[in-house]
């Protein structure tokens, strides 16, 4: 009965040990499950290549052509656009407008896409790097790339309602997106405002009266988590004064844009 009674008990070892190995096989098969479905990328908005819970960042591109550009400014343009693209954090949003000759016809976004990434930081073994390689040039690069050659050939206007623009620019792409991460707006302009609402050839108005008209009122705009950089088309340069750039430093702070930045584009 001993010796039965100890080969029961090395069985009940055995079923023990073997229970156990069963529960950490399973448990390392659903940790293996867990961890490649961890790799698998996230579904990303058909149209706009970006995350589904949204841009993880964004960036405007404002161009006024009202004004056509000379050679350099071209060759600038296109420099600038290049690296913007190229240097676009993935999950980021790249939205283009232009204030050309039809300003009513011009209020949305020319194109509005995420970066989703070029695929090469990822692994063969849980994603498909040449598909996702294909939909970065395909559905990202070539698009953006078409619509700012374009950009280049845009018609002068007879007017530039800078200011009018800014707010459009806001409300249906900065505004409309609310995003959480940084969010940066490139004016890519001369700021030579002429429009019924100000009209900058005459003369540079001073901040504080244009401040209290209503038309300032009726055009404001509240940049407070935005990054301002402006890149200044230098076509009027005996206009661009040092009081012309007063303005627009007391633009964008009344404003409330989070930094303002002011260069110029060669040519």
């Amino acid at each position: 009965m001993r010796r039965k009674s100890k080969i029961a008990q090395q069985r009940a070892r055995n079923h023990t040990l073997m229970g156990m190995g069963f529960i950490v096989t399973i448990a390392c098969v659903v940790a293996g499950v867990i961890w490649w479905l961890g790799q698998r990328p996230q579904p990303l908005d058909p149209v706009t290549l970006c995350p589904g819970s949204g841009p993880l960042g964004h960036q405007v591109l404002l161009v006024d052509r009202t004004d056509p550009f000379n050679p350099a400014q071209k060759a600038a343009f296109d420099n600038l656009t290049k690296d913007l693209v190229e240097n676009l954090p993935v999950g980021y949003m790249f939205s283009v407008f232009v204030l050309g000759d039809d300003f009513k016809a011009e209020t949305k976004p020319l194109i509005e896409l995420c970066n989703p990434g070029t695929g090469d930081d990822k692994s063969d073994l849980t994603q498909n790097t040449k598909a996702l390689r294909k939909q970065y040039m395909s559905g990202f690069i070539e698009p953006l790339e078409k619509v700012t050659t374009e950009l280049l050939t845009a018609n002068a206007a007879k007017e530039s309602p800078i200011i009018e623009m800014l707010q459009l620019v806001f409300l249906n792409s900065i505004q409309a997106h609310k995003t959480q991460g940084p969010i940066t707006l490139y004016v890519l302009s001369d700021l030579m405002q002429f429009s019924s609402a100000l009209d900058m050839y005459k003369s540079t108005p001073d901040f504080e009266k244009y401040q209290a008209t209503y038309v300032a009122k009726k055009l404001w705009v509240d940049l407070n988590s935005v990054d301002v950089r402006v890149v200044l088309l230098n076509n009027n340069i005996k206009n661009q004064s040092p009081s012309f750039l007063q303005f627009w430093n007391a633009y964008f702070k009344r404003a409330n844009a989070k930094s303002l930045d002011i260069s110029n584009l060669p040519g």
